[in-house]
């Protein structure tokens, strides 16, 4: 989309091939790599999760989450930098992991550090990616902001 067209001096019948590559960008953002809901049932022994074959590849994610069995997930793999994954927990039986802010790890805000937030049913978690490529380089998982169910 191109914020400076249509110009105030464009002829009328210039203005549906405006509204059509509008029309195009906002389907593009909508279906494409824009924003997204996940509904996410965690297998029992996972300790990592996969951008693209578990999450989404969408830019902004809501993630509802739940789990077969207690897990511990300590990685994200295959994210790319600015991508948001909200998750909001089902259950009782997801714990994040805290790691260095290396390789895929989540790196949590909260002490004591390297711990494990085990999230509750109506917890929410909210994770950045910093420094992945979607590639060879999954950059770390940065902790934006969590909510922790009190009722």
């Amino acid at each position: 989309m191109d914020a400076t067209k249509p110009t105030d001096v464009e002829n009328v019948s210039a203005l549906p091939a405006y509204i059509r590559e509008t029309r195009a960008a906002i389907n593009a953002l909508s279906s494409g790599s824009g924003v997204g809901i996940t509904d996410l049932t965690i297998a029992a022994g996972a300790v990592a999760l996969t951008v693209g074959t578990d999450l989404g590849l969408f830019g902004f994610e809501i993630v509802i989450v739940d789990a077969d069995a207690a897990v511990n997930i300590a990685n994200i793999l295959g994210g790319t930098q600015g991508q948001t994954k909200v998750f909001v927990f089902q259950d009782n039986n997801v714990g994040i992991v805290d790691g260095l802010a290396v390789g895929g790890a989540i790196y949590l805000n909260q002490l004591p550090a390297l711990s494990t937030f085990s999230a509750q049913a109506n917890d929410v978690l909210a994770l950045v990616n910093v420094g992945g490529d979607g590639s060879t380089v999954q950059g770390y998982w940065k902790e934006l902001f969590r909510q922790v169910a009190l009722k």
